[in-house]
């Protein structure tokens, strides 16, 4: 499985090598899983745990309101790209549905 490496930084490959591999895994129904580095971010309700994904993020994803938005754990892959392409995110549990607009991420998660 190739992945191409435009100059990009090492990280950069290797995640998406990562995200095509947990594809991988998904469609066939594996168990297996690839141990990265992950974020768990815990607080009580309205505490700012979106805002501090979507700081880290660098873009605003998550849904917001003074209920409970996010009612059960999810995997999003986000793809950086360069300037000149569109973002992209894809659901673990949607293969091959890509999302372009950010507003229809934010209402899948809800």
């Amino acid at each position: 499985m190739a992945v191409p490496n435009d100059g990009a930084p090492l990280g950069s490959t290797v995640i998406q090598l990562v995200n095509k591999l947990q594809d991988i895994f998904s469609r066939v129904g594996s168990q297996s899983t690839i141990d990265l580095p992950q974020v768990a971010v815990v607080g009580s309700q309205s505490s700012g745990k979106s805002s501090v994904l979507e700081a880290l993020v660098g873009r605003d994803f998550l849904p917001r309101g003074n209920e409970i938005c996010t009612r059960r754990p999810l995997v999003l892959q986000l793809v950086h790209t360069p300037s000149s392409q569109t973002e992209s995110a894809e659901f673990l549990h949607l293969p091959g549905r890509t999302f372009y607009d950010f507003s229809q991420i934010r209402s899948e998660i809800q």
